[in-house]
């Protein structure tokens, strides 16, 4: 009883372990999540959103101070009065905003790097996924074709058995025969693209380039569709290239703020000690230092107006973006509810009259009422059908992962 039970659970697990993986959300989430850790893309736009981070902390708001070291040449008489050895040290003042600019600068120039790293993780995410997809299909394409196969081989084997028939003739037999040598070549390019899809998809998830992929399937229905105008409305706070627009927008603003803040004078305060070469102090100054920056007010003011004018015209790039991207999505919505109604279609309607005709057109022929190539033809059709269900769900899937790609749902990867 143990040994027989032991059996069929082996038996089982042989079974549950050829059963083809489905290529749904958890699948598709597993491959993004494995591209974005191991591809060295990803990795690059990491660093620069990190080596953005560390700019923000080059920004200072004290400029460094001046030492000064001078050493008088007079008569000695005049040195030993007024001091032969000078010693000062001088420091800039603070513009009034001008750290606050710059930093603001920074810190949205960060923001953009982090975006472009989001961006990025998704593109590497959604490529993985696509190949995901296309070896999916590529693994239905096998599997009917190797169906189409064992069914003409079985319908050879009814014309061999009929062509024993000396009132008969071997046509049928040899057809048939050419047709399974065909569809024999065809299964193994079959094997050969899907072999190529595989070792693709290694490449994007950092695997070995021959590294085995199980059989996938694709979902046996459509998933649903989201509506176009509530994706639309996600894009200016989903999308992440729109987002780094925006950062660059803000930093365009903090610079129109630097701008202005460089045309303020610039305050510098100095101490100068005078003391004897023999040792003995003489005198202290303290002074203040002002540059007098309206002799270019001109240029001052051509800047400020340059990056005002830098900044409006990034407000604009941003809402040219936004609508290319809404164009997108809308095109992605549309191509993705097309498949899904025609998957459908061919699911409820198309499939099911196709294969009552090829049962029909079966049993005709071997009841010697119909031809062959009647045979051939319904079985070709019902072939086709398939195929281009499978064919609809997995456009279905690419079309929802473009349209993932531009306004994503999930959270982003952190650099």
């Amino acid at each position: 009883m143990n040994r027989t039970f032991i059996a069929l659970a082996m038996v089982s697990g042989c079974l549950q372990a050829a059963e083809p993986q489905v290529v749904d959300a958890g699948f598709l989430a597993r491959m993004r999540a494995e591209a974005v850790r191991h591809h060295p893309a990803v990795a690059s736009a990491g660093l620069r959103a990190t080596a953005a981070g560390q700019d923000v902390g080059t920004v200072r708001l004290w400029d460094d101070p001046m030492a000064g070291l001078s050493l008088m040449a007079a008569p000695r008489e005049m040195r030993r009065d007024d001091g032969d050895v000078l010693v000062g040290i001088e420091q800039p003042l603070p513009k009034p905003g001008l750290y606050a600019a710059k930093r603001s600068k920074a810190e949205a120039m960060q923001r953009s790097e982090v975006e472009k790293f989001h961006g990025s993780a998704l593109e590497i995410g959604a490529e993985a996924a696509r190949l995901a997809i296309e070896l999916a299909l590529a693994d239905e394409a096998i599997e009917v074709q190797a169906q189409q196969l064992s069914w003409l081989g079985e319908m050879a084997e009814n014309a061999r058995q009929r062509a024993l028939d000396p009132a008969a003739t071997s046509v049928d037999a040899l057809r048939l025969e050419s047709e399974l040598a065909s569809e024999r070549q065809m299964l193994a390019g079959a094997k050969r693209t899907r072999e190529g899809l595989g070792a693709r998809l290694n490449l994007v998830l950092g695997r070995a380039l021959e590294s085995p992929w199980p059989p996938l399937a694709l979902p046996d229905h459509p998933p649903p569709v989201p509506v176009a105008s509530a994706e639309i409305a996600r894009i200016a706070r989903a999308n992440p290239q729109v987002r780094a627009m925006r950062e660059m927008t803000a930093a365009a603003n903090a610079e129109t703020r630097i701008a202005d803040r460089e045309r303020l004078p610039s305050v510098a305060v100095g101490i100068e000690s005078a003391m004897y070469s023999g040792g003995d102090y003489r005198s202290t100054t303290v002074g203040v230092k002002l540059n007098l920056p309206w002799f270019n007010d001109r240029s001052y003011r051509a800047a400020i107006d340059a990056a005002k004018t830098r900044e409006k015209a990034a407000e604009k790039d941003v809402a040219s973006m936004q609508l290319e991207i809404a164009g997108k999505v809308q095109a992605a919505v549309t191509e993705a509810a097309t498949a899904a109604a025609q998957a459908r279609a061919h699911i409820d309607e198309i499939h099911p009259k196709i294969q009552q005709t090829s049962d029909a057109a079966q049993a005709a022929w071997i009841n010697s009422k119909s031809m062959l190539t009647d045979l051939l033809d319904s079985h070709r059709m019902l072939l086709a059908s398939h195929l281009e269900e499978r064919r609809l769900i997995a456009l279905q899937l690419a079309a929802l992962e473009e349209l993932n790609l531009l306004v994503p749902a999930r959270t982003p990867a952190k650099p």
